[in-house]
């Protein structure tokens, strides 16, 4: 199983782009902040993550205003074939 669910805020958008196929894409960073429990202990998180969305995720999220908090769904996967580096892929999103 390879999926996630975050909230963040939408920190930073790149401009969208189309792949030779017209698929258009979006790079952005989410910004997320919360505290969770670990061995018993609280833990602050206060990070931002790299994503992107492909498809009518990013027409969508390009309409979307920086700063705006939205619940995010997807999976990861690296950022090119020859890359070890992370990336959230974005299937769907929603306001909060």
């Amino acid at each position: 199983m390879n999926s996630f669910e975050l909230d963040g805020i939408l920190e930073k958008k790149d401009v969208i782009r189309y792949t030779l196929a017209s698929v258009p894409i979006l790079d952005l960073t989410i910004r997320h902040m919360s505290v969770v429990q670990e061995a018993g202990s609280d833990r602050k998180l206060s990070f931002s993550a790299e994503a992107a969305a492909v498809g009518p995720a990013a027409k969508a999220l390009n309409e979307v205003e920086l700063g705006s908090r939205l619940k995010f769904r997807g999976f990861l996967t690296t950022s090119s074939a020859r890359s070890r580096k992370l990336v959230l892929h974005i299937t769907e999103f929603e306001k909060e």
